[in-house]
């Protein structure tokens, strides 16, 4: 309660409630010593405003509620008189100068610009960086779409020629079935001779599907004559 009653005590009296404050003085007073503040020749057109107005409580001490009389050189910071016997025993305090404040205006709006420049150049440099990384990205995407499809075209064939070449398997077997079921030997030999005639050395190519990032599909290619492994089978019969 003893802070709440020096907060909101006149500076004048030391007895009634500060409630406006003199801007010329830079002190707060109660509405008695106000009056009377103003009855004085040397402060009669002195401005006075309530300690609540926003710009009144920027010349008011945050801790007290006081306004500031004195400059710590030591703090770099305004005090009020409770200030210089709480926090300021033994430094070395100066009158608020005009130009020192002035002075620290100036150095804080160089800071504050420096401080500007730096975030406004990291945000660009970041944005540049966003933008390419972006198209890198967009180029890999698209590179990647590419071989995904020429893959897939890839695979595409790859179906097709293990298509046909069960197609041709297929026929082949068929084909086989019909020698082994021939019982006469000179019937045997004609679809044996024809049979050599519609497959000898039958090359059958069989794909191997690519991987990723491949542009040509690599194939494997399996000759071998199919006549040759069917006649080994009939080796010791003579159709003569």
């Amino acid at each position: 309660m003893m802070a709440q009653s020096v907060v909101e005590t006149c500076e004048i009296c030391n007895q009634a409630l500060g409630i406006d404050f003199c801007e010329e003085c830079e002190q707060t007073f109660c509405n008695h010593c106000k009056l009377m503040h103003l009855r004085m020749k040397i402060s009669r057109n002195h401005t006075f405003k309530n300690v609540d107005h926003e710009e009144v409580k920027l010349n008011l001490c945050d801790q007290h509620n006081l306004g500031y009389i004195l400059y710590c050189e030591k703090c770099n910071s305004l005090a009020c008189k409770t200030c210089i016997i709480e926090n300021h025993k033994g430094h070395e305090l100066e009158d608020i100068n005009i130009a020192k404040i002035s002075e620290l205006q100036v150095e804080v709006s160089e800071k504050l610009e420096s401080y500007s420049k730096e975030i406004h150049e990291g945000s660009r440099n970041s944005l540049l960086l966003m933008k390419d990384q972006m198209k890198n990205h967009e180029k890999a995407c698209k590179k990647a779409i590419e071989e995904i499809n020429c893959r897939s075209n890839a695979i595409k064939s790859c179906v097709d020629k293990i298509e046909n070449l069960d197609e041709n398997l297929n026929k082949i077997e068929r084909e086989y079935w019909t020698i082994l079921d021939k019982r006469n030997g000179v019937a045997l030999l004609k679809s044996l001779q024809k049979f050599q005639k519609d497959n000898n050395n039958l090359d059958l190519e069989i794909p191997v599907v690519p991987s990723l990032g491949q542009t040509l599909a690599a194939q494997n290619r399996c000759k071998y004559s199919v006549f040759d492994m069917t006649v080994g089978l009939f080796d010791g019969y003579n159709f003569d």
